[in-house]
Protein backbone atom coordinates (compact mmCIF):
# COMPACT_ATOMS: atom_id res chain seq x y z
CA UNK A 1 0.00 0.00 0.00
CA UNK A 2 2.86 2.17 0.80
CA UNK A 3 4.68 1.70 -2.48
CA UNK A 4 1.47 2.20 -4.33
CA UNK A 5 0.93 5.94 -2.54
CA UNK A 6 4.39 6.43 -2.87
CA UNK A 7 4.20 5.87 -7.17
CA UNK A 8 1.11 7.50 -7.19
CA UNK A 9 2.72 10.90 -5.81
CA UNK A 10 5.76 10.82 -8.26
CA UNK A 11 3.18 9.92 -11.41
CA UNK A 12 1.44 13.26 -10.04
CA UNK A 13 4.58 15.23 -8.71
CA UNK A 14 5.88 14.53 -12.80
CA UNK A 15 2.36 15.34 -14.40
CA UNK A 16 2.48 18.71 -12.63
CA UNK A 17 6.13 19.44 -13.51
CA UNK A 18 5.24 18.67 -17.30
CA UNK A 19 2.16 21.10 -17.11
CA UNK A 20 3.97 23.83 -15.08
CA UNK A 21 7.16 23.44 -17.96
CA UNK A 22 4.65 23.82 -20.65
CA UNK A 23 2.81 26.80 -19.15
CA UNK A 24 5.94 28.68 -19.11
CA UNK A 25 7.47 27.44 -22.07
CA UNK A 26 3.87 28.92 -24.15
CA UNK A 27 3.95 32.33 -22.36
CA UNK A 28 5.89 34.91 -24.00
CA UNK A 29 7.17 38.10 -22.32
CA UNK A 30 5.91 41.95 -23.65
CA UNK A 31 8.33 42.54 -26.59
CA UNK A 32 9.59 46.23 -26.35
CA UNK A 33 10.98 47.50 -29.67
CA UNK A 34 13.51 50.66 -29.30
CA UNK A 35 14.35 52.65 -31.94
CA UNK A 36 17.49 54.42 -31.80
CA UNK A 37 19.08 57.04 -34.55
CA UNK A 38 22.65 56.75 -34.54
CA UNK A 39 24.38 59.63 -35.92
CA UNK A 40 28.49 59.46 -36.89
CA UNK A 41 31.08 61.16 -38.84
CA UNK A 42 33.80 58.90 -40.16
CA UNK A 43 36.78 60.71 -41.98
CA UNK A 44 36.94 59.00 -45.36
CA UNK A 45 40.48 58.10 -46.40
CA UNK A 46 40.72 58.20 -50.51
CA UNK A 47 41.63 54.54 -52.25
CA UNK A 48 45.49 54.15 -52.75
CA UNK A 49 46.42 56.70 -50.20
CA UNK A 50 48.97 54.60 -47.75
CA UNK A 51 51.39 56.95 -46.28
CA UNK A 52 54.51 55.11 -46.42
CA UNK A 53 57.80 55.67 -43.77
CA UNK A 54 61.13 53.96 -43.43
CA UNK A 55 59.62 51.51 -41.63
CA UNK A 56 56.34 50.30 -43.71
CA UNK A 57 56.94 47.98 -46.83
CA UNK A 58 54.50 48.68 -49.90
CA UNK A 59 53.53 45.35 -50.49
CA UNK A 60 51.98 45.44 -53.77
CA UNK A 61 55.29 46.26 -55.06
CA UNK A 62 56.58 42.86 -53.86
CA UNK A 63 57.37 40.47 -57.26
CA UNK A 64 59.25 37.62 -55.48
CA UNK A 65 59.88 36.10 -51.93
CA UNK A 66 61.91 33.22 -50.75
CA UNK A 67 61.69 32.53 -47.23
CA UNK A 68 63.54 29.78 -45.17
CA UNK A 69 63.76 28.90 -41.29
CA UNK A 70 66.09 32.18 -40.48
CA UNK A 71 64.85 34.76 -43.06
CA UNK A 72 62.76 36.54 -45.58
CA UNK A 73 64.21 38.01 -48.65
CA UNK A 74 61.32 40.03 -50.48
CA UNK A 75 62.57 40.99 -53.86
CA UNK A 76 60.54 44.55 -55.35
CA UNK A 77 59.80 45.75 -59.08
CA UNK A 78 63.02 48.34 -59.32
CA UNK A 79 65.42 45.23 -58.61
CA UNK A 80 65.73 46.21 -55.03
CA UNK A 81 65.44 44.16 -52.25
CA UNK A 82 64.57 43.76 -48.52
CA UNK A 83 66.32 41.13 -46.41
CA UNK A 84 64.50 40.32 -42.85
CA UNK A 85 66.84 37.85 -40.12
CA UNK A 86 65.16 36.32 -37.13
Amino acid sequence: MKRTIKTIGIIATMGIMLACTYLLGTTQAETITEIQTVTETKEVIPAGYIPLNDDIVDMNTIVDFTATEYCLQLYFEDGSGYFWER
